[in-house]
């Protein structure tokens, strides 16, 4: 792999906004870069900016978290239905 390729712009964005695999995709598409090559590009940006990969992770964590918590609303909205229903 080239050291001279730098990750797009547009893969940055998507990076900073916690989208690990958009970024993967904009860097191939805009590159021309194989699946693995791309990954590793991405990975390596990561590796060099550590303060952006605390970003990244963070906002991964808080979307799983938010996709917890909407499992849980729909999980009680089905319990609360059933009760209703069976009463």
């Amino acid at each position: 792999m080239s050291l001279n390729i730098e990750i797009p712009h547009e893969a940055l964005d998507a990076l900073r906004s916690g989208q690990l695999i958009d970024a993967i995709k904009i860097t191939r598409e805009k590159t021309g870069l194989g699946l693995k090559e791309s990954k590793d590009l991405v990975e390596r940006y990561l590796k060099e900016h550590p303060q952006e990969q605390a970003l990244i992770q963070e906002q991964l964590a808080q979307r799983s978290r938010g996709g917890i918590q909407i499992f849980i609303l729909i999980f009680f909205i089905l319990v609360i239905l059933v009760w209703f229903l069976t009463r």
